[in-house]
């Protein structure tokens, strides 16, 4: 029983095993072609065209630059679409001023052969059309601050001062300038001149013509003043005279000068003194000198305040 169960198996798994072998690969190709061959979905996203837009209008909204599509067919041929395989043009020859709303239907699309459209997202457009005009507007200069010392001399050049801006009616009419790129003074000592775009803070406004312009600054270095107290007064050419000072014999001081001389001058560059000598020349017991002050670049610092400017004296 069991030598007839075996013989029953080998022929079975085991006769002509050779060409059994062969039919189950062709089994299996022909599985695997169908299985490429079969129908099915894909999703492509495609360019919108708008075309044939009258002259002296303007899209003021953003409509979609794409849709979705969803298309069926052979695998194999699905494999190879891409999205220049479409080609959607909306036409805008007869589109008004205001919001226009364009259905997107499958039939306005031609599929290559043998591809099905399922579907088509947005299933609408909406354009936003405004007439475009064009005006002449005033071009204001964007100056960063000076370094610390430095500034602004006057008000910045501009050459040329105005620009032709176009764009939809309703937001031109609004607009009474556009500035230039901010021109940086990082490093400037000196006055200087330099070339800058221009720009404009919608997107829908364009520049006709140079879309540059000239900025000249004026840099000069910056006038600080800087106050002292209670100076020393100090008393010169006294010699063997004996006197008395009559008030405080301290002084209080303001100076005003470029940033880069105020600013390294302290109180050990200030002498304030008073000549004792002068009182030789008087003769009298009780005379009123003069407050004497010497410091450095005094062609460039000007001493804008003196307390006290004379100091009585007392000759004993």
């Amino acid at each position: 029983m069991f030598n007839r169960i075996s013989n029953l198996l080998n022929s079975i798994f085991i006769k002509n095993i050779g060409k059994k072998i062969i039919a189950i690969a062709i089994a299996i190709v022909i599985w695997f072609v169908v299985s490429i061959e079969s129908n099915v979905e894909k999703n492509v996203s495609i360019d919108v065209n708008y075309e044939n837009l009258p002259a002296g209008l303007v899209i003021t909204n953003v409509p979609p630059e794409k849709i979705n599509l969803v298309v069926r067919g052979p695998r194999s041929l699905l494999s190879s679409l891409s999205p220049r395989s479409f080609i959607f043009t909306l036409d805008l020859s007869h589109i008004s001023k205001g919001l226009s709303k364009f259905d997107i239907r499958t039939d306005q699309i031609s599929p290559p052969k043998g591809i099905q459209m399922k579907g088509i997202s947005p299933a609408e457009i909406k354009v936003d059309v405004d007439d475009l005009a064009r005006k002449e507007v005033k071009v204001k200069p964007i100056i960063s601050p000076p370094e610390t010392g430095f500034e602004i001399a006057g008000k910045p050049e501009v050459t040329p001062e105005k620009a032709i801006i176009s764009g939809p009616k309703s937001i031109v009419s609004k607009i009474k300038d556009i500035s230039t790129y901010t021109v940086s003074t990082k490093g400037e000592r000196s006055d200087f001149t330099i070339e800058v775009p221009l720009k404009t803070t919608d997107r829908l406004v364009k520049i006709d013509g140079d879309k540059t312009v000239h900025v000249s600054v004026d840099i000069m270095e910056t006038t600080l003043e800087k106050e002292f107290r209670d100076i020393d007064i100090n008393f010169v050419n006294f010699e063997n005279l004996n006197f008395e000072p009559r008030g405080s014999t301290k002084a209080r001081l303001a100076f005003e000068g470029p940033y880069s001389m105020i600013k390294k001058l302290n109180s050990n560059d200030i002498k304030v003194f008073v000549d004792v000598g002068d009182l030789k020349s008087k003769g009298k017991k009780l005379q009123r000198l003069k407050v004497s002050v010497s410091y450095p670049h005094i062609d460039s610092i000007i001493l804008k305040k003196q307390e006290p400017k004379t100091l009585q004296i007392k000759l004993n």
